[in-house]
Parts: structure tokens; sequence; C-alpha cells
């Protein structure tokens, strides 16, 4: 005879009805609460996509805004698709971040890849002259590796410095990851976020 059948046989036997009935109660609450988990956890599948293997496009795009959306932003613009200019427009009070974001195989990003987004400070500056503009370019680099295995030094030092003399920002989608773990933690507040983003060269948390 097997334990299932010895089960069946003596489901009905007092001390082991209770048992099952606790038992069943048990797996109900079990299963709900690993709903529950499930759905939390896929809230934060932007992380995945932000820093995941190969990618890129709409993928890293999309995963950008809804990273911003839960720092609790509310004004983020996809414009890539409507202008086919910048990627993303961030609004945050009398600060716009014009941001470039890209996904490579490759450990360090090609001098021009980084560069484009400086064309678009100047235009949006005197297009938007009640705000202060800043650029970002973000790069998901050495995506063929896991994120922890990725090259440390993206950006050489020459193109840091271009990027500091031109006013915008450089950062991989390793720090924004980085930026977002310290924010639930509560280390950085949204506003240090955007601070950062703001500074003039190479942005590393």
């Amino acid at each position: 005879m097997t334990t299932a059948e010895l089960k069946n046989i003596t489901a009905n036997f007092s001390e082991i009805k209770t048992l099952i009935e606790r038992q069943n109660d048990l797996s109900r609450q079990t299963n709900k609460v690993r709903r529950r988990l499930k759905t939390q956890i896929d809230k934060y599948s932007f992380l995945a996509d932000l820093i995941g293997i190969d990618s890129n496009g709409d993928r890293l795009v999309n995963a950008l805004v809804d990273f911003f959306k839960a720092l609790g932003f509310d004004k983020i613009e996809n414009v890539d698709k409507k202008y086919k200019e910048e990627d993303i427009r961030l609004w945050v009070d009398d600060v716009l971040l014009v941001i470039e974001i890209t996904g490579i195989d490759n450990a360090n990003p090609k001098d021009s890849k980084v560069h484009q987004i400086s064309k678009h400070i100047p235009r949006r500056q005197a297009k938007f002259q009640n705000k202060k503009v800043f650029g970002v370019f973000i790069v998901n680099h050495d995506n063929k590796k896991h994120f922890s295995k990725r090259e440390k030094k993206p950006f050489r030092k020459d193109i840091c410095e271009i990027a500091e003399s031109h006013n915008y920002t450089i950062t991989t989608t390793v720090d924004l990851l980085n930026a977002f773990l310290h924010f639930k933690n509560g280390t950085l507040t949204q506003k240090d976020i955007v601070d950062k983003l703001c500074l003039k060269g190479e942005l590393k948390i």
C-alpha cells in the first residue's frame, strides 16, 4: 500500500482530517502569496530589460521610461519615434533632461555615438527657454555578457572630457541599476538621481 492510498483510507480520522484541512489551508495561503510575489517582482521587469543581454532599441527605451516612472516621475516623453531625435525627454520642475539610450555588444561605445546627444541640447534650450536643459547619454554596453561581468570603464578619458566640456552626462545602464537599488534602500532620493544626471562628464554609481 502506498502512502497516498493510506492517506485516503485514514483521511476521515479526526486527528488526520484536522491536519489535512490545515495543510490545504496553508497550501491556499502559499499559492496566494506566490501570486502576489510574482506580481510584485513583475513590476520591476524593466530592470531586467535595462541591463539585459542584447537589450537595445525599443526594449531599452521602454525600460528607461518605466525606470523613471518607478522613481516617481510623472512627465516622461518617449519621443524616439515621434521626432526621431533624442529618445526621451524627462521634465522635472524647471529642468528638462534630453536623453539618448543605446545598447551595444562592444565594451566601449564609439565617440560619434556618445557625442550625438550634444546636438540636441542647444536646440531644446532654444525651444524651451524657461527650462534648464541637460543632456544624458546612456549605454547598455558589453551586452553579450551578464551585467556583473562587463567592462567596468567603458568610457575613455577623452570621451569623459568631451562630455564635460560639451555639458552632458554619460553613464551606463548598470549605473542606473545601482542608482535604483540605492533609491529603494533609501540612500538616494529622486532629487539626488536627477542632480546626478545633471552633472557634466561621467556618472558612476
